[in-house]
C-alpha cells in the first residue's frame, strides 16, 4: 500500500501534467494510486519507435533522449526530457505506434500508468481523452517537422526576431501574433516559431487550438548545453506549419521567466528557426525589454482610443531616446476592434507624430468565428481582403 506522503508526491506530479489539469480530484487520486515505480539503467531503451505502447511514463528523476530513425544507422535527437515530463502517451490512443524511441541518458526513476488502469479511471467521454487525441497527433507532427528541420539546418544559421507588442490589453495582439506566425509557417513550413511571452496569461496555444505540454519556464534551470533540445521538446506543431512554445503553463510559473532565460532561449531557438515571432505581454518588464532591444522588427499595435494613443506615443519616445530603437524597425499597426470609432487614421497619425504602416479594418464576423472554432484567420479565410497600408 502506498504511504500517504508518497501518494501526495505522486498526486502533485500528476497535477503538473497539462492533460490532467481538468481532471476531478477524485479521479486524480485514483490515478495516483495506480502509478507503478520503475528504475531505469543508463542507456536503456524504454520506448522503441514503431512499437505499440501499453503504458504512459512520467519522469521522476533523470533524463531521457527522444530520437527518430528515418534510415538504418541514421537518427536524430528531437528532444531531451527531464523530471516532470512524460512520454508514451499514445498508449491512451489504442493501437497507435510510437513516433520515436526514448532512451535513458543516465539512471532514472519513472512512474508508469498502464493503459488498463487509465481506462478504469477515465470514462470514454472524458475530456481528457479528447485532449490526448489532439496531443498524440501534435507530438507526431512535431517530431516529423523537427526531423525535417534537422536535415536542413546549418550550424551557422541565425534567425530573425519579430516582436509583437501593444500598450493595451485586448487590442488583438495575440490574434495578430498567432496569425502572423501561421502565415510565415504556411510560406516556410517548420521555419517559424511563435514564442508566447504574453505573461502572465499567455493564451497563444488556446487561440491556435493547441494543447500545451511544455513551456519555457519549465526549463529555467537547463544548462546551455541542453537548453536547445529541451525547448524543442516543448514546442508544439500547428497544421499551418508554424511551431509554438508557451511561456508558462500556470500563472505562478511566469515569474521564472527572467531576462537571462529569455536571452539564452532566443539564442538557442534562432539556431533552428529562421523566424522567431514573440508575443509580448502588456507589462514592460525587463524580459520584454530584452526582447524589444534585440528584435529586428517590432510590430506595435495601437487601437483608436485616447488612452491607447497616449501610452503608445510615450512608448515610441522611449524607443527613440532610451532604447535607441530606430523608427524604421517599428511597424505601426492600427487595429479597429469595433465597427465604428470617433478617431480616424489621420487623428491617429497626428497624435503619434508618425504614419500608420498597416490598418486592420473591423471584421467582426471572421474574428468571432475564428475565436469560437479555434481556427486561425489565415487558415479560415486565406483570400481575405488585404490590410490597408
Amino acid at each position: 500500500m502506498t504511504e500517504p506522503a508518497e501518494l501526495q508526491k505522486r498526486l502533485e506530479l500528476l497535477q503538473g501534467i497539462s492533460i490532467f489539469f481538468t481532471l476531478p480530484d477524485s479521479d486524480m487520486r485514483r490515478l495516483a494510486r495506480k502509478l507503478q515505480p520503475r528504475h531505469v539503467a543508463s542507456g536503456e531503451e524504454v520506448v522503441k519507435q514503431g512499437d505499440v505502447a501499453d503504458r504512459m511514463h512520467i519522469i521522476v528523476s533523470g533524463r531521457f533522449e527522444v530520437s527518430e530513425t528515418w534510415a538504418p544507422h541514421h537518427s536524430v535527437t528531437v528532444a531531451v526530457l527531464g523530471p516532470g515530463d512524460f512520454f508514451g502517451l499514445s498508449a491512451m490512443k489504442g493501437g497507435t505506434p510510437q513516433a520515436a524511441s526514448v532512451t535513458s541518458i543516465e539512471q532514472c526513476e519513472l512512474l508508469e500508468l498502464l493503459t488498463d488502469d487509465i481506462d478504469a479511471v477515465l470514462s470514454e467521454d472524458s475530456p481528457v481523452r479528447a485532449e490526448v487525441e489532439r496531443l498524440v497527433e501534435q507530438r507526431r507532427e512535431t517530431i516529423e517537422h523537427l526531423v525535417d528541420r534537422a536535415h536542413e539546418i546549418s550550424t551557422s544559421h541565425d534567425g530573425r526576431i519579430i516582436a509583437v507588442y501593444s500598450v493595451k490589453g485586448g487590442a488583438g495582439k495575440t490574434t495578430l501574433a498567432v496569425n502572423l506566425a501561421a502565415a510565415l509557417g504556411q510560406r516556410n513550413r517548420g521555419e517559424c516559431l511563435l514564442l508566447d511571452l504574453g505573461l502572465p496569461y499567455n493564451n497563444a496555444a488556446l487561440t491556435a487550438n493547441l494543447v500545451p505540454t511544455g513551456s519555457l519556464a519549465a526549463n529555467e534551470r537547463a544548462s546551455d548545453a541542453e537548453l536547445e533540445e529541451k525547448l524543442l521538446s516543448a514546442c508544439i506543431h500547428h497544421p499551418t506549419g508554424m511551431m509554438l512554445l508557451p511561456g508558462a503553463l500556470r500563472i505562478e510559473h511566469s515569474e521564472l521567466i527572467t531576462p537571462e532565460l529569455v536571452q539564452r532561449s532566443m539564442t538557442a531557438l534562432m539556431r533552428t528557426f529562421p523566424y522567431l515571432v514573440v508575443d509580448l505581454g502588456v507589462a514592460m518588464s525587463e524580459a520584454a525589454l530584452s526582447v524589444l532591444e534585440r528584435a529586428q522588427r517590432i510590430i506595435l499595435l495601437v487601437t483608436p482610443e485616447l488612452s491607447s494613443l497616449k501610452d503608445t506615443k510615450e512608448l515610441i519616445e522611449l524607443f527613440r531616446t532610451v532604447l535607441n530603437i530606430p523608427d524604421g524597425s517599428v511597424t505601426l499597426v492600427l487595429n479597429r476592434p469595433r465597427a465604428t470609432s470617433m478617431v480616424d487614421r489621420n487623428d491617429v497619425e497626428r497624435s503619434l507624430g508618425r504614419s500608420v504602416d498597416v490598418e486592420l479594418e473591423h471584421d467582426g464576423y471572421r474574428c468571432d468565428r475564428a475565436a469560437v472554432t479555434g481556427e486561425l484567420l489565415v487558415a479560415l479565410f486565406p483570400r481575405a481582403r488585404s490590410p490597408r497600408r
